[in-house]
């Protein structure tokens, strides 16, 4: 009976002790980031089994803020982190690093019964301020045009902001949704509506419009031709080290890129 409890109590001491020794890497952040992320963890693990991840993706903006507040090893950001982020974490006494995993491409979405097939960034920034309410002043049928736009924490909708808002506000009754796989769903069954996605959120329930003439693609996205590229960026506060530094590693290493195309993004080697 001796031999049984010191067996037992042996047994104990080494399973705490694998807890104690087993690496957990925190990711938080971007939406659009999550997809090839999720992807990416699955074969990092079959690879490295005594590594765990907890994944939370609800927008870059809350990516940002698990660096500054280090409750995240890693953010995901759809988004460069602004000036006011990177000196929160200067006043902490810390880098944000940067990490351009992928390149992305914004792409204006219709549903696929809708003749419209191209925009300029001129129209798209009228048709958000309700200067253009109707699909029959852009090539359409006549009805009035449903707005579909992203959250405000979203990296995103900042690009969208900045590149065809041009900083300037949407209309007041613009719809928002959480995420690119929610803005996709509710587009693909909105015959009036228009909304924007990443290249990797692209399919057939939707229809992807060309921008200023130029359609979103890989090749467009790298050679920085269409006007709503953008980078897709891992964050980590302070150089990386240790399990955190490895997946970065892997997820830079031509395996991970390729995981990257694989998701419908634009990888960067």
């Amino acid at each position: 009976m001796k031999k049984l409890l010191i067996a037992f109590v042996a047994l104990a001491v080494l399973s705490v002790s694998a807890l104690a020794f087993a690496s957990e890497i925190r990711i938080k952040g971007s939406t659009t980031v999550d997809p090839a992320m999720k992807k990416l963890v699955s074969v990092y693990q079959a690879a490295h089994p005594g590594v765990n991840f907890s994944i939370s993706a609800t927008g870059s903006g809350d990516g940002a803020k698990a660096i500054i507040n280090k409750t995240a090893n890693i953010g995901m950001m759809s988004r460069d982190m602004k000036p006011a982020e990177i000196k929160k974490c200067q006043a902490l006494g810390f880098e944000p690093i940067q990490f351009v995993i992928a390149l992305d491409c914004l792409v204006p979405i219709v549903h696929p019964s809708n003749p419209v097939n191209a925009l300029t960034t001129a129209q798209l920034k009228n048709i958000y301020q309700d200067k253009i309410g109707d699909w029959k002043d852009v090539g359409g049928p006549k009805g009035m045009i449903a707005l579909f736009s992203r959250e405000t924490n979203s990296g995103t909708y900042e690009v969208w902001h900045k590149k065809v808002m041009k900083k300037e506000d949407e209309f007041d009754l613009v719809s928002r949704m959480p995420s690119n796989a929610a803005m996709a769903a509710k587009i693909s069954g909105n015959k009036k509506g228009i909304g924007y996605v990443g290249l990797g959120f692209l399919n057939p329930k939707i229809k992807a419009l060309t921008v200023n003439g130029i359609k979103a693609t890989v090749a467009t996205g790298k050679d920085g031709s269409y006007p709503l590229s953008r980078g897709l960026n891992l964050y980590t506060g302070g150089q990386p080290t240790g399990e955190t530094k490895a997946f970065i590693d892997f997820v830079m290493s031509s395996a991970g890129q390729k995981i990257i195309a694989e998701v419908g993004f634009v990888p960067i080697i």
